[in-house]
């Protein structure tokens, strides 16, 4: 079986400000700019030996987006679930939204996941 986690596709770096963010990663430590958003406040850059971006966002915390493989061949997209998880029953199917809560043993039977289709 592939493993789940492929490879990181991105990883996010806040910044106080893009051209400080850029002063630094661009021009202090070589990363090439791929991208710039300033509608969103955010900057990609090459990592080198890699095709991992780096992202310098003005709003998001330090954060990495994994490309996953699934064993069923769906296409999945990486959730947050520090809000909460999708419970499935045996067969797969989305049974019930839960919100985050501390004490995991309550979780009925079943698997939990924070993927989706």
């Amino acid at each position: 079986m592939e493993p789940l986690l492929l490879y990181v596709d991105a990883v996010t770096v806040p910044v106080p400000d893009l051209d400080r963010g850029l002063a630094f990663y661009r021009d202090l430590l070589g990363h090439e700019l791929i991208w710039r958003n300033d509608t969103v406040g955010q900057v990609g850059l090459r990592a080198a030996r890699s095709e991992t971006e780096i992202v310098l966002s003005t709003g998001e915390r330090y954060e990495p987006d994994w490309k996953v493989a699934d064993p069923f061949g769906n296409r999945l997209v990486a959730l947050d679930s520090s809000n909460g998880t999708y419970d499935t029953d045996a067969a797969g199917a989305v049974s019930r939204v839960s919100r985050a809560r501390s004490e995991a043993a309550q979780r009925p039977a079943g698997t939990s996941g924070s993927f989706a289709e």
